[in-house]
């Protein structure tokens, strides 16, 4: 019976051993959908959609609140076959520059039922045909830049949007290979930092310029926000929501200074909300760490408590019309 018992304890010794060692399981990209990007590119946001339909509780929260599509999009529904609710399973958004953004959405559709519907029905569309591939931009006037315009194109299952410049670039990657946001190692490595089963995540830069004029940041925050060098952003939806972001900041100053603040803001919050249980609980379930230039914020939330709060809060909602 005693080596039973010793066989035993070693096992046990091993296993634990094994799931110390055993690293967190991480995403796996879509380097597929990630080498129509250029290499220059800063940042990469990312939603799944299908993955976020297949959560209960982002239907009950959410995809039963939104109000209903306009008609003209019920009329595109209808002539095309795509419903965008429906038919839409991700969505992978890349900032390339300072002002240039890339977007492309895998759906399933029929591309020239599209095509068709918009040149029948939009004549203040332009077209241009670049490699075989048609891009839609709207008509602007003669003395806007060209390559900075926005547009899209309609490609097999893919929707790409964005600067006409980078749409170019992304048919130019789809024609032959070519250096892409693959070979950025720094961002590629933030982006397999982000855990499995995420649906929603963000890696990369971040630079306030990025923003341009039209989010004024006051004061303290905007030096704060000045400060904020780049990060991740991952959220899942199961039965709960969990959310966790990492900032790295340009000193271990501002990371504490912003540490600070930020749970300055919380416990004011708390005060204001102290006599309505749920929120209370809400906010419990908000941490904010620092270490070094980094700051890491976590957020679990509960889905029943987030369905009570919703309940008892009807303007949180918008119902769907019928």
């Amino acid at each position: 019976m005693k080596w039973i018992l010793g066989v035993s304890a070693i096992a046990v010794v091993v296993g634990l051993a094994a799931t110390m060692t055993v690293p967190a399981q991480t995403i796996t990209p879509d380097e597929a959908t990630l080498k129509l990007f250029p290499s220059e590119t800063q940042g990469i946001g990312f939603v799944d959609i299908a993955g976020l339909k297949g959560a209960p509780l982002f239907n009950d929260l959410i995809l039963q609140k939104i109000p209903q599509f306009p008609q003209g999009l019920g009329e595109f529904a209808q002539a095309t076959g795509f419903n965008v609710e429906q038919d839409v399973d991700t969505v992978t958004a890349g900032n390339i520059a300072l002002h240039d953004m890339l977007v492309i959405v895998r759906a399933r559709y029929d591309s020239i039922k599209v095509q068709q519907f918009i040149q029948d029905k939009a004549d203040h569309i332009t077209t241009e045909t670049y490699l075989g591939r048609t891009i839609y931009t709207p008509n602007v006037p003669s003395s806007s830049e060209p390559s900075n315009a926005g547009g899209v194109a309609f490609i097999d299952n893919l929707i790409v949007a964005g600067n006409v410049s980078a749409i170019k670039q992304a048919i130019d990657r789809m024609a032959a290979p070519a250096p892409s946001v693959v070979q950025n190692t720094a961002l590629m490595d933030q982006i397999r930092t982000i855990g499995a089963g995420n649906q929603i995540w963000a890696a990369g830069n971040f630079d306030l310029a990025m923003l341009g004029n039209r989010i004024p940041v006051p004061g303290n925050l905007g030096n704060l926000a000045q400060s904020l060098k780049g990060g991740t952003y991952q959220m899942r939806i199961d039965q709960d929501v969990h959310v966790k972001a990492n900032g790295s900041f340009a000193s271990a100053d501002m990371a504490k200074a912003t540490t600070d603040m930020l749970r300055g803001l919380v416990a004011m919050a708390k005060l204001q909300i102290s006599q309505d249980d749920n929120l209370s609980r809400l906010l419990d379930g908000l941490s904010i760490e620092n270490s070094g230039v980094n700051l890491t914020l976590s957020f679990n939330a509960s889905g029943d408590l987030l369905k009570q709060i919703q309940a008892s809060k009807p303007g949180l909602g918008v119902g769907r019309q019928h």
